[in-house]
């Protein structure tokens, strides 16, 4: 595999660099933005860039951890280039909750999910999907923030083989017909000509990563070493230095590093135009959010009735070229974004904290005014429930029906002034510090990620039966369940060119034929609500109202995923003919 080894001279590039800058603009035609997992708790931005020249495809991806700024700043900034030649997939933040709270990682670190396929934990949803995108990619580039300076022996504390930052990471030199080392070598020489301090030069760091002995046997499970080893296509990590305090510098020397490692693989780029102190300033620049009609910062109190629902409202989430991710948290549920998630105050909290990529923004103190009203009729407890973002209220030993992948929030007691204490068994929402406490997590309802063992049996249902506690101190337990059935697909909404209707029956594995021409994706039908499936023509996500073709001698495959854990339904292929007939085995 050989990608473009011609070395560009120093000043031929930068003065590339300026003529493509007035260039950029707005993607191509064939480009497309698509959130998985949207309206859930970690969104998953995808841009896809088509070139207007023809040439390979190369992912980007940062933020894979929350406290490595400068990677996902830069693969946003990325995603608003121009593609002149090859195609580009950026995922700007691979780990929202986690940039979110500015850590490294929630449940898990989600740079070592990569050497099987776990289903544990949200993180394991996310590497789900990337292993999808990567699966069309035909190199990768992995955009980190480590700490200290990379340095092949130990000079000090913060310069030795165990930092990371400064550097340029491969798993090996050489991986089949890979040249990794022929590949990041000039980049490097062309890009330490311009740094001048020693420190803030980039060093090439080989971990070995297929070695016995290696000293890294953890990379084994990243995402860079899948990429290699799963699907035979050059990865490399740039890494640059939490220990350097200018995050501007660093932004432009990983964005410059990454567009000279774009063009060794074939794909060429202009950056948009910013400056240091939009770097600087983007996280607080016109982002505005309201919550019940008040705007969080400006107003500085906030009056809340116990029993209320929270309305939030994004106005503005800041400069477009950042695009930065909003929470807003209560301080009695940090790591719970009431943004993309709804809440009835059942129980008080004293603030209100909005933060933009992680970074604190606004806040507001909590006013209470007034009682919750007690529980109507007799002393059977009330829970109050949210599914798929609908209130629910659910009496003790009553049973609550749900579809594989609905989201699930557990609310409270309705009544009650106590702080109370629900859990439903087989789910963990804090994995570090399981209290039994699920009240206010979102909880995607999927059997396969539960603890089995708290799987009840129903003869009378297909479904999955799992029980939600009241395990409050001072009161008797009480219970209700939680019937999870299997989602199935019953059909396929198309528009035609001609504005028609075309409901098509969904077989799994089978084909379907359609006059040749252009369809429009409606929605895929199912036994619960539509917004829980995503499909997927070709390599492409189907908005609703997003067009597709079908021609003759190039059928199309038109797959159905779980939209809130992208686990695989099943697949139909579309064929063009002169008639819409239906053709399965077994069926013509």
């Amino acid at each position: 595999m050989s990608f473009l080894p011609k070395r560009i001279p120093s000043t031929t590039f930068w003065l590339l660099s300026l003529i493509l800058l007035s260039f950029a603009s707005q993607a191509d035609a064939g480009s497309w933005e698509h959130s998985f997992f949207a309206g859930t708790q970690y969104p998953l931005k995808v841009v896809y860039l088509q070139g207007e020249r023809p040439g390979p495809t190369v992912m980007v991806q940062g933020g894979i951890q929350g406290d490595e700024t400068s990677g996902y700043i830069t693969a946003q900034l990325l995603s608003r280039g121009k593609v002149l030649r090859g195609n580009l997939i950026v995922l700007p933040r691979a780990n929202v909750p986690s940039i979110n709270l500015r850590k490294r990682q929630i449940n898990v670190d989600m740079n070592r999910r990569f050497d099987q396929n776990y289903n544990r934990f949200y993180e394991d949803r996310v590497a789900r999907v990337i292993r999808y995108l990567l699966n069309q990619a035909d190199a990768f580039i992995h955009l980190h923030e480590g700490s200290g300076f990379y340095n092949p022996t130990y000079v000090d504390n913060l310069r030795n083989p165990k930092r990371y930052g400064q550097s340029f990471i491969v798993d090996t030199l050489a991986y089949n017909q890979i040249d990794l080392a022929g590949t990041v070598a000039p980049v490097l020489d062309e890009l330490n000509d311009h740094i001048g301090m020693s420190d803030y030069k980039f060093r090439l760091f080989n971990t070995k990563t297929f070695d016995k002995g290696t000293s890294y046997p953890e990379m084994r499970k990243s995402l860079t070493c899948y990429a290699l080893a799963e699907h035979n296509i050059p990865a490399v990590a740039v890494e640059v230095s939490k220990s350097i305090i200018q995050i501007d510098w660093k932004v432009r020397q990983q964005l410059t590093a990454t567009i000279m490692l774009l063009h060794r693989l074939g794909v060429e780029v202009a950056p948009p135009e910013f400056t240091d102190e939009d770097v600087l300033a983007y996280a607080r620049k016109g982002v505005t959010v309201t919550v019940n009609g008040r705007t969080l910062g400006k107003d500085r109190v906030i009056n809340l009735a116990p029993g209320s629902t929270l309305a939030v409202k994004q106005v503005s989430s800041g400069p477009s070229e950042f695009a930065p991710e909003l929470a807003l948290f209560a301080s009695d549920r940090p790591g719970v974004n009431l943004i993309n998630a709804r809440r009835m105050a059942l129980e008080p909290f004293s603030e209100l904290e909005l933060r933009s990529d992680g970074r604190k923004v606004a806040k507001a103190q909590v006013r209470w005014t007034g009682r919750l009203p007690n529980a109507p009729g007799d002393d059977t407890p009330v829970f109050v429930c949210w599914l798929n973002g609908n209130p629910v209220f659910v009496r003790e030993g009553e049973t609550l029906h749900a579809v594989l992948g609905d989201q699930l929030i557990l609310e409270g007691v309705w009544g009650s002034d106590l702080k109370e204490v629900v859990n439903l068994k087989g789910f963990v929402a804090i994995p570090w510090a399981n209290n039994g406490q699920d009240l206010g997590w979102e909880i995607i309802l999927d059997p396969d990620n539960f603890m089995s063992k708290y799987a009840l049996e129903e003869d009378s249902s297909s479904g999955t039966l799992f029980r939600v506690v009241r395990e409050t101190p001072g009161v008797p337990r009480s219970t209700f369940y939680v019937e999870i059935l299997p989602r199935t697909v019953l059909a396929l909404r198309l528009g035609d060119e001609r504005g028609q209707n075309l409901l098509i029956p969904w077989i799994s594995g089978g084909s379907y034929r359609l006059p040749e021409g252009e369809y429009v994706f409606e929605s895929a039908w199912s036994n619960g609500p539509d917004d829980k499936l995503v499909a997927l023509a070709g390599d492409v996500p189907l908005e609703k109202g997003r067009s597709f073709r079908v021609d003759y001698a190039q059928p199309l495959k038109l797959t159905v995923r779980q939209a809130t854990t992208f686990g695989d339904i099943g697949s139909m292929t579309f064929t063009a003919g002169g008639l819409a007939s239906r053709e399965t085995r077994g069926l013509h």
